[in-house]
């Protein structure tokens, strides 16, 4: 099975539009993201384990500040503490931006095949426009959603309930791609089907969720059997 006969498999099967994540599921950057948290923290005297960091690490970058600075209540220096850590890691991850193999052409032959394109991210406008520009894909979505424009992040389902009514789709006519546990269990919420991408988690800590299927990478799919109820 080749991209276009595997995009043609999910029309079939009732798909209208792809919503996609961004860290960990465009690009391999989680591991940029560790870095630029721990030297974060360090410079603010914050030291912390590697299993304690990823036990907060889920939602939006407001959201995540909190947990580390503790008592820190103000929504000013709550935000530009979250862009202090932003502007570190974007420094430490440009040399080294690339989207996954397959990407680029699997969303130019999912938008000729009529299919609606989406991003869904816990991301700010500057890490979003970082990526997509780097990239060179910034013309391929229909629309854009990040953190800027929910109340909570993953693994509450707002941030793709928001993107299928920008495409004007219901919630099962949208597939999700995502790396992470929380941005799966918040598609599965919010009624999607997900493709998860082993990229931040192994194939093996990915099969504990309900997945159509697990993909490496873009150009996988072309070689996956994708069943969808139509």
């Amino acid at each position: 099975m080749n991209m276009e006969k595997a995009i043609q498999q999910l029309k079939d099967g009732g798909i209208k539009g792809l919503i996609f994540d961004m860290d960990g599921t465009l690009v391999h950057n989680m591991h940029f993201h560790q870095q630029a948290w721990l030297a974060f923290l360090e410079k603010h005297g914050i030291n912390v384990s590697e299993e304690e960091f990823w036990e907060k690490n889920a939602g939006t970058i407001t959201e995540i500040v909190p947990r580390f600075f503790d008592g820190l209540t103000d929504e000013a220096e709550i935000i530009r503490l979250g862009n202090e850590k932003e502007a570190m890691y974007r420094e430490l991850y440009r040399p080294h931006v690339e989207p996954l193999p397959g990407l680029k052409e699997f969303l130019e032959t999912a938008h000729s095949a009529g299919l609606r394109l989406a991003l869904a991210t816990a991301a700010d406008k500057g890490n979003i426009d970082f990526t997509l520009e780097e990239l060179g894909i910034t013309g391929h979505f229909d629309v854009l959603t990040g953190s800027e424009e929910v109340k909570k992040g993953k693994p509450d389902p707002e941030v793709f309930l928001v993107s299928a009514k920008k495409l004007g789709l219901k919630t099962g006519e949208c597939l999700v791609f995502e790396d992470s546990h929380v941005g799966i269990s918040a598609a599965l919420a919010a009624g999607m089907p997900v493709i998860g991408m082993a990229t931040t988690h192994t194939r093996e800590e990915l099969t504990a969720q309900p997945l159509l299927a697990i993909l490496d990478d873009y150009v996988m799919i072309g070689n996956t059997d994708i069943q969808l109820q139509a």
